[in-house]
């Protein structure tokens, strides 16, 4: 998936709702959608350290995990399962 696509798809789903995310090697993964941003994160340096840029990702949370970024690329379906409601 693209992050255009991925952002079409989940721009009227509450933050909170229950996701499918079918990944593009096979493996399913029942999630809640922490945040709809989906941005990549540029390369930073701090005196001794670097951070790697890191691509396109949704921010989610598992139940083993906790909040974690899924990258788009790796992406292949995302279904909605429920909608929180406010």
């Amino acid at each position: 998936m693209t992050e255009t696509e991925v952002q079409e798809i989940i721009k009227d789903i509450p933050v909170g709702s229950k996701l499918e995310i079918i990944k593009k090697d096979g493996t399913i993964l029942d999630v809640v959608l922490s945040s709809h941003d989906t941005n990549a994160v540029e390369e930073k340096n701090y005196d001794s350290l670097t951070v790697p840029h890191l691509p396109p990702a949704l921010i989610v949370q598992g139940r083993r995990w906790g909040v974690y970024r899924m990258e788009i690329d790796e992406i292949s379906n995302i279904a909605v399962l429920e909608t929180k409601k406010s």
